[in-house]
């Protein structure tokens, strides 16, 4: 454990003047505010609108809708989006299972129930079902096997043949499918063993593989697994091994026994060990150091692509040591045997320094985006060759969120959020933006983005805190979750909360954001700075639902009639987009109508409002310009 700490700081420790470590409550809000009937307008509160044809992504029967948060990063093609309008003004509704440590986020099947696997539990669970109205458990699947529990993320896919949704997760040794209800569907072996007293190497979640119908796996020590997707059957001969060998070993600074034994005592409560190394291997993993896989995978179910950024093969770097100093992003396929299936590489690209960025594609598969370890956000095409890169000023965090329209795709450092507008050739910065809620930080303090974001039909949503900085590494007192402008990258509002996620803004069906805590850089900043811990850090699961109804009604009417209006104008030249936009105008639709009875207006207008939107759902199929009319009119009855 005592590498745990010594590789995330980063930094010497230094002194800064601090008052104390506590959680400010109470939000902090520079967005929409509904007020009273009386002052009550619906004007649109951003500028964003879809323009031409956007992005189609796989209607595969066997992935669910993208009106909800699926996998580690929302969708098969690891998007970070959501086809859901983002409750513009959150507010914190429930906690739930504190003790425990999540480096990922929940999962959400269609009703909003969640699905999540913590790290490392004090309880032997591998998978833990919340109720979505109060975040109480529903069941919890057993670890049964040595295995490291959690680190990964369950995925949510659907069975063909009746409709249901399935929950599977995969851990190093074993692979499992459920019912939405907890029942077992299937429970398999995956062909990998951990030695006794050891702990297994980390696996990120898993992915659907439509053309093969399988479930594929990978692990952070470079294997790859498929299993059927009905029968959990394995596919291929053995797990297929990368070509690569592990990372270099980052430098580790000298840190006090003091700050160390801190952290340690505060995390204790949230993170049972298990086996030796396991530590070093999840931190290793974060930081790219000392491991071959440090991310998640994405798979391009147009073509079955199935994209990995991992180490490059050992010899590319002109030595032959054991020791990876190169970076790669392969492009792997599955072929059919007859028997079973087996693993080609197609091509990869390799670069300079390792990468802890999960590849992500366009929606239609027609590009892939990666972060390196040295700043630069780095566009391939799909035949592996470098499309453009852009320096966005600090090393990217975790994946890039890619819009299926617009070409806008996002990048997240430790500090800011950066929009890159992809034209083809080249790749331009739009905005970049180190969020600032207001009354967040403290004199002498800074702010930080501290996450990846979450892209929604009508901004974005964060993570941010304020603390200070020591060698650029961001050490937090306080944080909250947001919403950015997409178009602008402005602060549209902040609420302040519990606890921080090193995970993802995981996007519920009903537009709010629940996040996996995993306080460590409050832990740190805490111990670095000798301030009172009696107060115990809190892990586990806390969601944000919209909260304020006239704000989330008027951005699903506003999002509902820019995109009704594009896809009227594109539907001659490319249908099959605006039937994707059809799909989306229908779920932001019911989240306007489930805000509705909310909203601060009186009878008539409310009476008004709902007729046009049911004007407007009529008139999808066939009049898509008829329906960005009815929500016009819609919005101006409010």
């Amino acid at each position: 454990m005592r590498f745990v700490i010594v590789s995330l700081l980063l930094f010497g420790c230094g002194e800064a003047a601090v008052s104390d470590g506590g959680v400010d409550a109470g939000p902090v809000d520079a967005g929409l505010d509904a007020g009273e009937d009386a002052g009550f307008v619906a004007e649109c509160a951003t500028t964003f609108a879809p323009t031409g044809c956007r992005a189609v992504p796989s209607s595969a029967p066997a992935l669910p809708s993208r009106q909800a948060w699926r996998n580690l990063h929302s969708d098969v093609t690891g998007s970070d989006e959501v086809a859901l309008v983002i409750g513009p003004v959150l507010a914190e509704a429930w906690d739930a299972e504190p003790n425990t440590f999540n480096v990922t986020g929940p999962v959400f099947d269609s009703s909003g129930d969640l699905y999540f696997a913590p790290l490392s539990p004090a309880e032997d669970v591998a998978l833990i079902a919340l109720d979505h109205t109060d975040g109480s458990r529903r069941f919890a699947i057993p670890n049964t096997t040595g295995a490291l529990p959690g680190g990964g993320t369950p995925a949510i896919f659907v069975d063909p043949a009746t409709g249901d949704e399935q929950v599977f997760l995969g851990l190093y040794d074993r692979v499992f499918a459920v019912t939405t209800d907890g029942a077992s569907i299937w429970d398999e072996p995956t062909g990998l063993t951990v030695a006794d007293g050891e702990a297994s190497p980390p696996v990120y979640g898993v992915q659907l593989h439509p053309a093969t119908d399988t479930v594929i796996g990978l692990t952070g020590d470079g294997f790859v697994y498929a299993h059927d997707r009905a029968t959990g059957v394995p596919r291929l001969a053995a797990p297929f091994a990368l070509p690569g060998e592990v990372s270099p070993s980052g430098a580790a600074p000298m840190v006090p026994d003091m700050v160390i034994e801190r952290v340690l005592v505060q995390l204790a409560p949230l993170l049972a060990p298990r086996g030796t190394g396991e530590p070093t291997q999840l931190i290793d993993a974060l930081l790219g150091n000392a491991t071959e896989v440090a991310n998640f995978f994405s798979i391009d179910p147009h073509s079955g692509t199935i994209w990995i950024a991992a180490t490059a093969p050992d010899d590319e770097d002109g030595t032959t040591d054991g020791i990876s100093e190169l970076g790669a992003l392969y492009a792997l396929e599955l072929v059919d045997d007859g028997a079973s299936l087996r693993v080609e590489e197609r091509c990869h690209a390799s670069f300079m320094g390792g990468s802890a960025s999960t590849p992500a594609l366009r929606a239609n598969g027609g590009r892939v985006y990666v972060g390196d370890n040295d700043g630069a956000l780095i566009a391939i095409e799909p035949d592996c060759s470098e499309a453009w890169r852009v320096d966005v000023g600090s090393q990217i965090v975790g994946s890039i969120a890619v819009a299926s329209d617009g070409g806008a795709v996002f990048a997240a450092t430790l500090s800011e959020v950066v929009r890159v507008d992809d034209a083809g050739a080249t790749g331009t910065i739009v905005w970049r933006n180190r969020p600032n809620p207001p009354g967040l930080a403290r004199a002498g303090e800074e702010t930080f983005n501290l996450n990846l974001v979450a892209i929604g039909e009508n901004g974005l949503a964060f993570q941010a805190g304020a603390g200070v900085e020591l060698n650029a590494a961001p050490l937090v007192r306080v944080v909250g979750v947001g919403v950015l402008d997409r178009e602008t990258g402005a602060v549209r509002s902040f609420v302040q909360g519990l606890e921080e996620t090193l995970a993802v803004m995981s996007t519920s069906p009903d537009g709010g954001v629940c996040i996996g805590g995993s306080p460590l850089r409050r832990a740190i900043y805490r111990a670095v700075f000798g301030l009172d811990m009696a107060e115990p850090l809190r892990g586990g699961i806390t969601c944000y639902r919209p909260g304020d109804p006239g704000a989330t009604l008027v951005d699903a009417l506003c999002a509902g009639q820019r995109r009704a209006d594009n896809a009227a104008s594109v539907e001659g030249t490319c249908p099959d987009s605006a039937d994707v936009d059809r799909a989306v105008i229908r779920g932001v639709l019911e989240q306007a109508r489930a805000a509705l009875p909310g909203a601060p207006v009186d009878a008539d207008r409310r009476a008004a409002a709902e007729a046009a939107i049911g004007d407007a759902e009529a008139a999808l199929d066939a009049d898509l310009a008829g329906a960005a009319a009815a929500l016009q009119r819609a919005l101006d009855a409010l």
